[in-house]
């Protein structure tokens, strides 16, 4: 068996320590021999320089792309996914440059895991909002990637089709990377080996994840907001409407009315979001410091608990 594990390395200011510590883990847990195929398109010259001096990784040189976020990111590991096919490897897993396994033989795990019936195993956020593969780790058979060619994002017309309409009352998603694998298995009537949060100790209910005890994702480190698909709540926008929309029922006649609840529509939400962003930001940032201050602690941690 050959695993090739595939990267696009896009690492931000201030997360230089979670590239080590990826390379690190990985070769510290895997046992199958890897090769890592990386996509360094963007990543900063020093980092560049730093990851193709690791015997392990084979830098790719990949046709760039005018494509940002997410399309960017499934673009560059479908790429990477067929250069590490026409490699001869058995398995390919997807990574992202802030996941990493965290058990001894998680590859040889995910690989038996596998049935024809059961081609890939993938990280999942949350089964109630976001029920779909997800790129954080997403560990394919060589044989299945082969055969039917799984794309990582829908197409217009994917989208607006009834198989996907049937897919997504089924499972409740964000449409992103890895929602193709999802809506494959859906129609060919696959199943998959759903890696769920398994986390005793939490630093954060978005970031520091633990999936089926094999894999760690600190989440959203490239992102420039970070957001993530969540339960719908009652928020200080929504409270903040109802509010006005019952005192102008009483005070304020329909031309005027009318233009103002439009106003507040628009604006009201955007407040509420932009408190979340920084909230959310200055939660990363403490789970980064945590993690890269003592990694071995905090993920002992994350899986174990206090006790």
């Amino acid at each position: 068996m050959k695993l090739g594990l595939v990267v696009v390395y896009l690492v931000s200011e201030g997360n230089e320590g979670l590239l080590d510590l990826h390379l690190e883990r990985i070769a510290l847990h895997t046992r199958m021999p890897y090769t890592i195929y990386a996509a360094a398109e963007r990543l900063r010259p020093d980092l560049r320089e730093r990851l193709a001096a690791r015997r392990e990784v084979r830098v790719c040189a990949l046709a760039p792309t005018a494509m940002r976020e997410s399309a960017e990111h499934a673009h560059y590991l479908e790429r990477l996914s067929e250069v590490a096919l026409d490699d001869r490897a058995s398995h390919v897993a997807m990574l992202h440059v802030d996941s990493f396994p965290v058990r001894d033989g998680w590859d040889e795990a995910l690989a038996a895991s596998l049935t024809p019936e059961r081609p890939f195993a993938a990280a999942v956020r949350d089964l109630a909002v976001d029920d779909k593969p997800f790129t954080a780790c997403l560990f394919s058979s060589a044989e299945f990637l082969r055969r039917w060619r799984p794309r990582l994002l829908l197409s217009d017309a994917e989208r607006r089709s009834a198989a996907y309409r049937r897919y997504r009352r089924r499972h409740p998603h964000h449409p992103d990377s890895g929602v193709g694998f999802g809506l494959l298995a859906f129609r060919h009537g696959l199943d998959w080996v759903r890696l769920e949060r398994s986390n005793r100790g939490e630093g954060h209910g978005h970031f520091g994840a633990i999936h089926g005890d094999l894999l760690f994702h600190l989440g959203a480190a490239s992102w420039q907001r970070k957001d993530f698909p969540v339960r719908r709540e009652p928020t200080a926008a929504l409270a903040l409407r109802r509010r006005l929309a019952a005192v102008g029922r009483r005070l304020l006649p329909r031309p005027v009315r009318d233009p103002l609840k439009a106003a507040v529509g628009a604006l009201a939400p955007a407040l509420d979001i932009e408190r979340k962003y920084d909230g959310n930001e200055i939660a990363f940032n403490a789970v980064r410091d945590r993690l890269l201050a003592d990694p071995e602690s905090y993920l002992r941690y994350l899986r174990e608990g206090d006790g």
